[in-house]
Parts: C-alpha cells; structure tokens; sequence
C-alpha cells in the first residue's frame, strides 16, 4: 500500500491496513488465474466422532499463498466446501455444505473459518471433504490440497431395543401388535398378507412346513393358520418369553407350536422344514448373528429347503452399521457371510430407501 507510506510509520502500517480493509471490504468479481489459487487447510482434527443427525463446530484454518485476494463477497465468491462421500469416497446423498470466510483473505494471510459438521441420520464410518472452492471459476485442487477427515457417526441410545423390556411391559391382550412394529391393528395384518404373497413367490405351499423365527405375536400365524392344511405345520420362535404364551393361546391347531429361542440359537434338533422366515430380524442383528442364525437356519432345512429373510442393505457402509434399532449391511460383506454359512443367496425383492439404502428380501439355499 504505498499510499500510505508517507503518512504512516512503519509500525503502525498494519493496523493501518486492517483499519482500510475493514471500511473498504475486499470483493471477488471475477474468475481467479490459477496462480491465484495457492494455499493451504489445516484442521484442529482429522478424526471425528458425532452423533446422527447433529452438528459439531469444525474450524478450518485457510492460508492464501498466492498473489491476490480471497473473499467471500461479490459476483465470484471464494468458499469453503465439505462434502460428505463413503469410506469407499463414493458421494453421498448429502448436499455439500457451503461456508463463507468471516473476512477477505489476503496473500500470505491465514483466517479461521467456523464451519459445522452436520452429520447424515445414518450412522457408519465416512470422509468428508474439504475443499476450497470458487464461483464460476479454476479449480483449486492443484493448488490447496484438500482435506479428507475421517468421521464417525454413532446412533443414539435411545434408538437401540431391548426386546425383553419391551415385551415384559406390553399388554398383549389389548395391543398385540405395537410391541412388533406396526401402529394399528389393521397394519399389523395388512403386512401380514404381503408377506403372504412373498412367501408362495418363493415357493410356499399349503404342504410346507414353515420355521418362523421371530415369531413374535404371530403376524404370520395369522393368515396362515387358514392357509396351511394337515400336511403342513408351523412353528414359531421368539426371544420374547410373554409371545410364546400369547400365540399359544391363541392358535390351537395341532400342527401349530411355538417356542421360546435365544439370539443366536433355535431350540430344535431333529425337526426339518421346508421354508424358515426371518422377517425383520436380520434387520436387527449384528452380522456375527446374523451368521449364526442362517447356520442354525441351514441346519433346519429339508432337502430343497430355502431361507426367507430381509436386510437393510447400504452402500455407505463397508461392513455393518447400526444397532438394534436398525442394522444396515453392505451387500458384499453379507454374501461373505451367506458363502462362509454354505449358502447361496438369491435376490426376491428389493425395496429402495435412499440411493445408498435398499431394504431387500433374501432367498437363501444350500450351496452346491
């Protein structure tokens, strides 16, 4: 600033600079060259944890090191960038977060800016980007090295089950079917019949012998206690120690029975079936159990037997994420599974959530 050479001493020349800065605001009005875009990001931390759906502050020190200035002001504002992407820095459906520098940024000066992660309502590991970014103009990757944080986004607590309490403090003989998941009545049937129509799809007839596991308060017994005849039969199991009364009180046919199970273990031995159900359980479980479900399953099964199950399938996620609650699995971490367990897996239905969750029913066979 040479105006100020004859009027300033030396070392007030700074305030000075900033006094001028402040009255006059710097503005970008047009594209930058690419000499321009020099400089550098620092963050006070490349590893986060927070929990879905909330926010965190997450300062970003920028350093310009070229020749002109950086603002966020005028026709061809400079900003700051986070985009969330995958473990695998595939993009995620979240829009990129756009952050204004608090002031102009002038070569060879640093400022922090006060951005705020907002984590996605899933949890799981992911990257998010940062990067700085202009308006209509250069790219400034080849300048300013952008930042990939590792971000790790927990549930709530108070999104996880706990089964028995759940059970121990229903009412079953007014509201039977609330403890499983459906709202009213009328749904609780109402997807009791469509898992009808899944079922004889996958080869479901009047004859098969079916294995409900997590049986609950007999969704499925309902439409088929009607639809099973004497050559068939039914047993339902459930860790909920108050269902197992329930439906046993309920459904009188001969050929029907119902016993209490443990997370990972089925209370058979001899017994066979032509079709075991898993209907959201193994959108409940860890994969661990999950395996060890489908073995005990694969145990059960009759020659030319088949499992019948559903998963929340997610791309965002390397492995599992989730809880009780919700467990979301990655596609090819669960044929693993299904390949360790000596089964092949067949897609019967897929229900699209979001472009990177898909609920998605499984038809389960031996292995050749």
């Amino acid at each position: 600033m040479p105006r100020l050479g004859p009027l300033v001493p030396g070392p007030l020349k700074p305030l000075a600079k900033r006094m001028l800065r402040a009255l006059r605001p710097a503005t970008t009005d047009a594209p930058l060259m690419t000499d321009d875009c020099r400089g550098e990001l620092q963050a006070k931390h490349y590893a986060v944890v927070i929990e879905a759906g909330q926010a965190k502050p997450f300062p970003v020190r920028v350093t310009n090191l070229g020749p002109a200035v950086w603002s966020s002001r005028g026709t061809h504002p400079v900003t700051l960038q986070l985009a969330w992407a995958t473990s695998r820095k595939v993009p995620l459906d979240v829009p990129a977060v756009t952050v204004e520098f608090p002031a102009a940024i002038h070569p060879g000066e640093s400022a922090e800016v006060p951005a705020t992660l907002v984590a996605p309502d899933r949890v799981g590991r992911f990257l998010v980007g940062v990067a700085i970014r202009q308006s209509g103009g250069p790219d400034f990757s080849a300048g300013v090295t952008p930042l990939l944080i590792d971000v790790d986004v927990t549930g709530r607590a108070v999104e996880d089950i706990d089964y028995h309490s759940a059970f121990a403090t229903a009412n079953l003989a007014l509201d039977y079917w609330t403890v499983v998941g459906p709202s009213t009545e009328a749904e609780f049937h109402r997807l009791a019949e469509e898992k009808m129509v899944l079922l004889k799809a996958a080869g479901m007839t009047p004859d098969s012998r079916i294995l409900d596991v997590g049986c609950g308060t007999g969704q499925l017994a309902f439409p088929l206690e009607k639809y099973l005849s004497d050559k068939g039969g039914y047993t339902g199991t459930d860790i909920g120690i108050e269902a197992i009364p329930f439906c046993r009180d309920r459904f009188k046919r001969p050929n029907f029975r119902f016993l209490q199970s443990e997370m990972t273990r089925i209370p058979l031995a001899d017994e066979r079936f032509d079709l075991a159900t898993f209907f959201s359980v193994f959108t409940h479980t860890y994969p661990d159990e999950t395996a060890l479900l489908l073995a005990e399953a694969k145990r059960l099964l009759a020659p030319g037997g088949a499992v019948v199950g559903d998963f929340f399938v997610s791309t965002a996620t390397d492995r599992c994420a989730g809880n009780r609650g919700k467990m979301e699995v990655n596609a090819e971490h669960l044929h693993r599974l299904v390949e360790l367990v000596g089964l092949r897996a067949e897609v019967l239905h897929d229900w699209p959530q979001s472009p990177h969750l898909s609920r998605r029913l499984y038809r389960f066979t031996r292995a050749a």
